[in-house]
């Protein structure tokens, strides 16, 4: 397990292109879930500027300040980013524009304390347009861009390990994520680390809700069943999906979040350990995602008896307008909050 005792709370500034201001805001960056880890096992924590996070300052990460919040409401949101498994330039800091709508004003009342934005191991990106890497061609080795199926989920789990060090517990939190990144969320979630090949003492903390934003849910559709919109991008998806997970389409279908085994998923919520309820937000502008893949994971997971699934309505315009806008990460972030009541 990694420490933090070397990585400070400071004061620095995130931005919106919706706000006139950037806004303060007190945060641990970079910050290692494991020991001796590379450049992407890391994570962001951002808290509002306050006169207690304040006193934070400059001080190490003990654990995650929380205000009492009432029982089975979430103080945190944990992110995880996407990039389709690959792009390096794509990382934890894509959650500020968020956080800046999160934490712009002082006297807004919500319990979410703290947003937490977790990297992982990527996979080579041989046609990077400024960052190419394909150790197969003899680039010099990057273990931080040279995961496959499943390090990312691996990856993913032990940053929720470290996370339950600094206080993370069943029910604290809300996770998001967008893209690829709301793929492995699901991924992470709706199955056992087991399911992965993983120990089974890797089980996340549970969340009270999971939202999955231009979300990545069927694999082998994403090659096959593309719909006339989305049918150019065939031979991209085959491409980074075959680096990723093997060029056995096979073997696609198991780690797909729209093919969870019904008879799993319902043992999981039957013995608590599915959240409370999944939101699924899909803008029907996206040029890189048919609707169809929110459609199919909607249609999977309402056939399982005792989860409570809803269809987000905040994502609109391109595939990476969400977390570039920030203000639509935040407010499907606000409709769980009104869900749970």
């Amino acid at each position: 397990m990694a420490s933090s005792n070397n990585t400070q709370w400071q004061l620095t500034e995130v931005k919106s292109p919706n706000l006139d201001q950037p806004v303060p805001v007190v945060a641990a960056l970079n910050l290692p879930y494991v020991n001796n880890g590379h450049r992407f096992q890391t994570l962001n924590i951002y808290l509002p500027k306050t006169n207690q996070t304040n006193n934070l300052l400059g001080q190490p990460v003990a654990n995650l300040p929380t205000y009492s919040p009432a029982n089975g409401i979430p103080c945190w949101q944990v992110h995880i980013h996407g990039g389709a498994w690959r792009d390096p330039e794509l990382t934890s800091t894509s959650i500020e524009p968020a956080a800046a709508h999160a934490f712009a004003r002082s006297d807004t009342k919500h319990p979410i304390t703290a947003i937490i934005s977790m990297n992982y191991t990527l996979s080579p990106f041989p046609t990077h347009p400024t960052l190419p890497y394909d150790p197969t061609k003899g680039d010099s080795s990057d273990p931080s861009r040279d995961g496959h199926h499943p390090d990312h989920i691996r990856d993913v789990l032990q940053g929720f390990a470290f996370l339950r060090t600094l206080g993370l517990y069943d029910d604290s939190y809300i996770l998001s994520g967008h893209s690829a990144g709301a793929c492995l969320a699901f991924q992470s979630t709706l199955r056992a680390p087991q399911a992965w090949g993983l120990d089974a003492a890797m089980e996340p903390p549970r969340p009270v809700a999971v939202v999955g934003m231009n979300g990545l849910y069927d694999l082998p559709g994403l090659v096959h069943d593309l719909g006339s919109s989305h049918a150019s991008l065939k031979d991209v998806y085959q491409g980074f999906q075959s680096i990723t997970f093997g060029p056995d389409q096979a073997k696609w279908e198991a780690p797909s979040p729209s093919h969870v085994p019904v008879d799993e998923l319902e043992q999981r919520v039957k013995s608590g350990k599915a959240p409370r309820l999944i939101m699924i937000d899909q803008s029907a502008e996206d040029q890189l995602v048919p609707t169809n893949q929110a459609d199919r994971l909607e249609a999977h997971l309402n056939g399982i008896a005792g989860l409570r699934v809803v269809r987000g309505t905040q994502c609109e315009g391109r595939h990476a307008a969400p977390w570039e806008e920030g203000y639509m990460v935040w407010n499907s972030v606000q409709d769980i909050l009104k869900h749970l009541g």
